[in-house]
């Protein structure tokens, strides 16, 4: 593979990890971006353990292991979670890793989110890359934060409400069991909306119930928000996924503009901030800060590991977002 920039932050020149991301994802150890065992070896693996792991759509997913300065298979412990492409029926399938890294790498290099660690990393025998996240619910010493996702804080399963458990909600909704559970709410609410916008601007329409979590902070002794993760863009591999995974509001609301129009636009966000409680000058503040981040995520994307025609079409699908998200339908009264 000609690693020509990081793998984790995508600054040029550097044919590993760069020293701030080497201390960020293996606290300063120099772990080769190029992984110590080949697809087969890692398939056969995660097929003999098939009944201990989690699988989430159509991702594959195992966990890993920094020994010495090594990453290795783990079935129990671990402390990273390796996710390569899979074959499949939607398109593009080869390059889920490299959307969700550049994805994350946006979310939080751009708008300052709050993201868990990532990287990319390519089997040893077929340079193919896979996406790598260090786990934020390992502490240093080996213990784990208590972390439940709003599918289970909000007592849904596949047991009790089906399989589209994970959808039966909405981001309204999300918000009430933060007011419930989230002492310090003011301020991861204000969080929580940057990421939903976050997620419709980049078309990611599988923000479902299980990709938002509370982890207990040690420090405060409070729950809040995890870092975000499974942040891609939907659209690149299925054309015609939804806008958003959830409603904004819950079913009994809808904004003048949304039932003119028939999308997400500006009118929708503000009402959707100052319904959840944050402060209007907030919301309007951040949603005039998108169109000007633009150039930011293209820059990114042109420097990503996605192929050339992906990274066009992803600049497209950003531009659509930005459109819909400045239109407001000016209806009176309204907060924008």
């Amino acid at each position: 593979m000609n690693i020509s920039r990081c793998p984790c932050c995508l600054k040029p020149g550097v044919r590993e990890f760069c020293g701030p991301c080497r201390k960020k994802l293996f606290g300063g150890k120099r772990v080769s971006p190029m992984l110590p065992f080949t697809r087969p070896e890692y398939n056969h693996r995660r097929l003999e353990h098939a009944g201990r792991i989690s699988i989430s759509g159509v991702q594959s997913k195992y966990s890993l292991k920094l020994r010495d300065s090594a990453l290795e298979l783990a079935e129990t412990g671990g402390e990273y979670i390796l996710k390569p492409s899979v074959p499949g029926e939607f398109q593009n399938m080869s390059s889920m890793p490299a959307n969700e890294h550049v994805t994350m790498r946006m979310a939080r290099r751009v708008f300052g989110l709050n993201t868990a660690e990532s990287a990319l990393v390519f089997f040893s025998d077929d340079d193919t890359p896979a996406y790598l996240t260090k786990r934020f619910d390992v502490m240093p010493d080996g213990t784990r934060l208590p972390q439940e996702d709003f599918a289970q804080i909000a007592r849904l399963s596949e047991e009790t409400h089906g399989k589209g458990y994970k959808y039966d909600c909405s981001y309204e909704k999300i918000a009430v069991l933060m007011r419930e559970h989230v002492a310090a709410y003011a301020v991861e609410v204000e969080k929580f909306f940057k990421l939903i916008v976050f997620n419709y601007l980049v078309h990611n329409g599988d923000a479902h119930l299980k990709n938002f979590s509370l982890c207990r902070d040690p420090a405060l002794n409070s729950y809040i928000l995890t870092p975000a993760y499974d942040l891609l863009n939907t659209r690149l591999h299925l054309p015609n996924e939804p806008a958003c995974a959830l409603d904004l509001f819950e079913p009994e609301f809808e904004t003048k503009s949304y039932s003119v129009n028939g999308f997400c636009a500006r009118d929708d966000f503000v009402e959707f901030g100052v319904r959840i409680g944050v402060a209007p000058k907030r919301v309007n503040r951040f949603l005039n800060e998108i169109a000007g981040r633009e150039s930011q995520m293209g820059a990114l994307i042109d420097i990503s590991y996605l192929d050339g025609p992906l990274k066009a079409r992803y600049k497209e699908l950003i531009n659509e977002r930005i459109r819909a998200i400045g239109y407001s339908h000016k209806e009176p009264g309204s907060r924008a």
